[in-house]
């Protein structure tokens, strides 16, 4: 195949052009008036048949064969173009007739291929089949007539393209189908907008033809389910996505339509599990593709809504949650990892869309940290302490990496946990008309933040959060120095140092337990890697009485000697007396 387009693409381009010229001198005939449409008509299809009758000729010939072919395709193309001109640019054919006109000739186009496995010839006639409505656009709205031409060709040509395996011919219907409809949609002014509309029902059309074709092609291909059928299956459904915004002109519609085709890529990637045919790169294609259309359908929930921040922070935590959950039932470090990025971009987006969003109140006032702002911040907030507690990359990372990614998480929360304090105070003073006293608050609730850090600290014994702590506790000091002196000297200002006074008294304490209990645990730890008393001063490994004065080790000998054979004397049994010899009286 590859041999043979090498050696004949520019064959198919100067067919291009001479039906490029022949449309062209359709037009400008019936502009000048020279010759009637039925003259026209009857020229195309003599033009044609006689182009189509000297190819079919010279094909029997061995030498002349493929230039045989090559007419054979022109006059196919010709007659194509002739079913174009009267069906959907002069519209003198009624639709019933340019269905009937174009299955005739393309049933013997693609017989005849099929019979003698012209492959040319089919890909000649295609472009002049697809060339023509798009050299002949009409001023009129008669689509209808080129949806039924279109619908006969792309049926036509797959089904050969499926069966000879020339995909050239598939591929080329496809690309050029779907540049068509561009064309006239934009050649023609289309105001409605919805499921029901003409333009979406074609596109929905087209959509479902070629995902049954490319799937009918990929299992009668026997290839797994891969391959160009795959690529070809996707890019249908994205183009037609692409398309949903423009057809449906609703923000709601656009997202069930996501959705939908979401959960069907899903479903189709367990049928082909338990199919068994696939590949797995095709299985794992079908479902990182399901996926990704359901999780941008979740992203356009709330679309056009004032509260879709909250939405999206919303759905996208809980899909955060559902990840990092299956990772570690599953004990999956991928999914650990996917559902940890979610959540920090999902902390990202909301940091930044949280000073425009609606407060969403629950009870029709106002109440800090009861209200849809506050749920979403808490939401984050629980899922980064779970990560620092929970989760951990065995075999991604040693343990020391998994400490310092547990610390980073829970450094994290506890920036959201000051985002929440901070947003919430700030929409108290605005909604209690507490302007005058705002940025003092603020200043205690920063101070109270940074006491709660260096409690976690104390409680994790992480040296992280006390720095942190820190930090807190300078900004907090610098704002009070810098913002909370200046201006008219209040009661509000003398109550708020007075607190900050006691928080940092309260911060004192418990670094200095802190402190203390380090300093405990490391002498506990130094005796604990101490020799005992016993062995005082006696480097390790040396015998016990080595080192010691020679005097004190003879007495020492010494002493032990005797006992030893005090003892040794006691273990021996007595002694028996040798019998008296008595001699005779």
């Amino acid at each position: 195949m590859n041999e043979l387009w090498k050696r004949h693409w520019t064959t198919l381009v100067g067919v291009a052009f001479l039906l490029a010229a022949l449309a062209t001198l359709f037009k400008y005939s019936a502009d000048q008036g020279w010759i009637t449409v039925g003259m026209k008509l009857g020229a195309g299809l003599l033009l044609g048949a006689a182009a189509g009758a000297a190819g079919v000729a010279l094909a029997k010939r061995g030498d002349r064969r493929r230039f045989g072919e090559i007419l054979t395709g022109l006059g196919a193309a010709v007659w194509y173009m002739t079913c174009s001109y009267a069906g959907i640019y002069e519209a003198v054919w009624e639709p019933l007739t340019v269905f009937i006109a174009m299955t005739a000739v393309t049933v013997g186009v693609t017989a005849y291929a099929y019979r003698f496995g012209l492959r040319l010839l089919l890909g000649l006639g295609l472009a002049g089949a697809l060339l023509a409505p798009l050299a002949l656009r009409p001023d009129a709205d008669h689509v209808f007539a080129l949806f039924l031409y279109l619908l006969v060709v792309n049926a036509a040509y797959f089904a050969i393209s499926v069966a000879k395996s020339w995909p050239e011919a598939r591929i080329g219907a496809f690309a050029a189908t779907w540049l068509l409809y561009a064309v006239y949609y934009m050649n023609f002014t289309y105001t409605d907008h919805g499921w029901l509309t003409r333009p979406m029902g074609y596109a929905s059309a087209a959509f479902v033809f070629y995902a049954v074709a490319f799937y009918a092609a990929a299992w009668r291909a026997n290839s797994g389910f891969a391959g160009w059928n795959l690529c070809a299956s996707f890019a249908n459904t994205v183009v037609f996505c692409l398309w949903a915004p423009a057809l449906l002109g609703s923000s709601s519609s656009v997202t069930l339509l996501l959705l939908a085709i979401g959960l069907l890529y899903m479903g189709l990637s367990v049928l082909l599990a338990k199919l068994g045919k696939q590949e797995k790169a095709a299985l794992y294609a079908h479902v990182l593709f399901g996926c990704l259309a359901f999780l941008i359908g979740l992203a356009e929930l709330g679309g056009g809504s004032e509260y879709r921040p909250l939405i999206g922070v919303a759905v996208w935590s809980g899909i955060a949650a559902a990840a990092i959950a299956a990772g570690r039932k599953w004990r999956s470090d991928a999914l650990k990892a996917v559902g940890s990025l979610v959540w920090l971009s999902t902390g990202l987006y909301w940091f930044v869309t949280t000073w425009d969003a609606p407060r969403l109140d629950w009870f029709g006032v106002y109440v800090p940290f009861l209200n849809g702002g506050a749920a979403a911040w808490m939401l984050l907030a629980a899922i980064g302490f779970y990560c620092a507690r929970n989760v951990r990359y065995a075999s991604l990372l040693r343990q020391s990496d998994n400490d310092v990614l547990a610390h980073a998480y829970a450094l994290l929360s506890h920036l959201v946990v000051g985002g929440l304090l901070t947003v919430q105070i700030t929409n108290a003073a605005d909604e209690y008309d507490w302007s005058i006293a705002t940025g003092l608050l603020l200043s205690v609730v920063w101070a109270v933040y940074a006491l709660l850090l260096f409690l976690w600290g104390a409680y994790s014994r992480g040296r992280l959060f006390r720095w942190f702590g820190s930090g807190v506790l300078v900004a907090v000091a610098a704002k009070a120095v810098l913002l909370d002196l200046q201006g008219e000297d209040t009661l509000y200002k003398i109550l708020t140092f007075a607190v900050l006074g006691v928080i940092c008294f309260g911060i004192t304490i418990v670094n200095q337990r802190w402190r203390d209990r380090e300093q405990s645990d490391q002498t506990v730890k130094e005796r604990e890697e101490a020799p005992g008393p016993e062995h005082a001063g006696q480097p390790p490994g040396q015998p016990e009485h080595e080192g010691q004065p020679e005097r004190e080790r003879g007495g020492a000998s010494a002493a032990a000697d005797d006992e030893g054979a005090a003892n040794a004397e006691q273990a021996l049994p007595p002694a028996e007396e040798p019998p008296v010899r008595r001699g005779r009286d």
